[in-house]
């Protein structure tokens, strides 16, 4: 066995916090702002990136970990995984100034750390402080009873559940045969304990849609999450597994033991339609449940791909519970596609608005028709794509750098009507645009930023003013402007404050308003940072009154 670092051991009551953040103020913020000597803290450790932290962690134990999610050589959530693998006991708390995570408080709080967002209030980071330490008093008190039995346990339990883990996997990609005698025995051979007669009641989950755009950072967060609270909510106080493939399924896996048959698959249901709704609450997400029949565990193979074939063939329903008893037959072969050669001229006439008319009209008469599934789908996207490239080929336009420049790659297949409506209206006007339009997107674009100063425009809003997709967006003001959007907004709002200070006699606080900012000392903060002088000393200078 490779020698390890040797590891300080604590004291008794000592009690050691360390903070991790790339920001140094953020770091030093914390360090001084809480009243560590009042919480009974001894020692509190920085590190400015997860290498830094990762050293600390094998030289010395840590109770209580301070961590900002986002970090150049490392995310806060690579570093936790890093810390699981090792078995440390610790309490984590996240940090993250990401905008769009105001949706993930609830997400986090379904798991077993808590989550911050930045600015951070040190009032409310002291309590949650306070609040995991006490955890970590408890966990010292129970482990204390048996510590002379710790390094075996710990060494079991990661051994355990990486078997576990294992176990489900090769059963479900059909690596494991589970053969008559088996139930019992092959799971304990992996550290699981199952009775021959019980049965698993698998369900699928499926995440449809995200309501924002993720960064691939974002993804990972929420990956964690949804598997989360899919045991917390679904799973629940059940015996069972939440396995996540490599192919990115969640599965549940309820265990139904003989006298819960028929009484479990009504309350995992129930379950499974409160997970949908606190997804689409607090995760900001569309998730569907796909339900199978209570099997055997030498059954559960076929029946967790009959699941994943009738999630594949839902075409048309979203934030559903959808029950596999309760299903129609298979869907039918042959699908009836419209007419893609009159679609053709009617986009190549400029008629864009008829054609998203009738795109609309094809889907829904789609939708009321159960019978059709993916196999019909993937038909009629191809068909349309067929479409496109053979007016683009004509009009000597390249199909593949138009599609990607406008950020609607023709490699991203719809899975569902609602998609395949949204990518074939996107694919439209940008086609349209390109065809009939020469007024330049990002010109059209600063016309727009101009008229709505005083809003609060967001990346979004600009990217449906011009039919975009947000991130393709960005790079394009970028590339044509030298700047970013967010840059661009903030220098033509501090350009027209400054004009009216030194020209007008409005009062600085309508000023700041005029231009968006309803916080005037944050717009005191901006502007100096602009112009380099403070609104009231520029107004002095200005010689106005006002």
């Amino acid at each position: 066995m490779a020698d390890e670092p040797q590891r300080i051991k604590p004291e008794v009551n000592d009690l050691r916090v360390l903070i991790v953040d790339d920001e140094m103020y953020a770091v030093m913020g914390i360090k001084d702002a809480i009243d560590w000597q009042g919480l009974g803290v001894t020692d509190v450790c920085e590190a400015y990136n997860m290498r830094e932290a990762v050293k600390i962690l094998e030289r010395q134990p840590v109770d209580v970990m301070i961590c900002d999610i986002e970090m150049p050589k490392g995310t806060g959530i690579e570093l936790l995984e890093w810390v699981n693998e090792r078995s440390l006991r610790m309490e984590t708390i996240f940090l993250t100034a990401h905008g769009d995570f105001r949706f993930m408080q609830r997400a986090i709080q379904l798991s077993s750390f808590d989550y911050i967002m930045k600015p951070v209030e040190f009032g409310v980071l002291e309590q949650t402080i306070r609040k995991a330490l006490d955890t970590v008093q408890k966990k010292k008190a129970e482990l204390a009873l048996t510590e002379q039995y710790k390094p075996y346990y710990e060494l079991w339990n990661k051994k355990k559940t990486l078997l576990s883990e294992k176990f489900w996997y090769d059963l479900l990609a059909e690596r494991i045969v589970v053969g008559p005698g088996d139930e019992e025995r092959l799971p304990a051979e992996y550290g699981i304990a199952m009775q021959a007669d019980a049965k698993l009641l698998p369900v699928v989950v499926s995440v449809e849609n995200w309501k924002r755009e993720l960064s691939t950072r974002d993804e990972e967060v929420m990956e964690y999450a949804i598997r989360q609270s899919v045991s917390e909510m679904v799973v629940a106080d059940s015996s069972g597994e939440v396995v996540q493939t490599k192919h990115g399924v969640t599965v549940a896996l309820p265990y139904v033991s003989p006298d819960e048959e028929g009484t479990l698959r009504e309350v995992v249901g129930e379950r499974c339609g409160r997970y949908i709704e606190a997804c689409s609450t607090y995760l900001n997400c569309s998730v569907s449940c796909y339900i199978g029949e209570p099997v055997l565990l030498r059954e559960l193979t076929p029946m967790y791909k009959a699941l994943l074939a009738l999630e594949y063939n839902n075409l048309s329903e979203s934030n559903q519970l959808n029950w596999l008893s309760k299903q129609e037959a298979e869907p039918a072969a042959d699908p009836r596609l419209p007419d893609f050669g009159a679609w053709t001229l009617l986009l190549e006439n400029g008629k864009a608005e008829e054609l998203g008319a009738r795109l609309n009209a094809s889907l829904r008469e789609l939708a009321a028709d159960r019978r059709f599934g993916a196999s019909v789908l993937q038909a009629y996207y191809l068909g349309f794509l067929q479409m496109v490239y053979y007016l683009l080929q004509k009009k000597g336009l390249s199909a593949y750098r138009l599609l990607q420049d406008a950020g609607v790659p023709a490699e991203a297949s719809p899975r569902t009507l609602e998609q395949m409506e949204d990518w074939g209206i996107r694919i439209i006007r940008t086609v349209h645009r390109y065809l009939f339009q020469e007024e330049s997107t990002i010109e059209r674009l600063c016309a727009y930023i101009s008229e709505h100063l005083a809003e609060n425009i967001t990346r979004e809003m600009l990217a449906e003013h011009v039919y975009l997709n947000s991130a393709y967006l960005s790079r394009l003001f970028k590339k044509e402007k030298g700047m970013s959007i967010t840059d661009y907004l903030l220098q033509e709002r501090m350009r027209i404050a400054r004009d009216l200070i030194e020209s007008s006699t409005l009062p600085i606080s309508d000023i700041a308003q005029s231009v968006g900012f309803s916080n005037f000392s944050y717009f005191a903060k901006m502007f100096k940072k602009v112009h380099n002088v403070n609104p009231q000393q520029l107004r002095k200078l200005s010689g106005c009154p006002g």
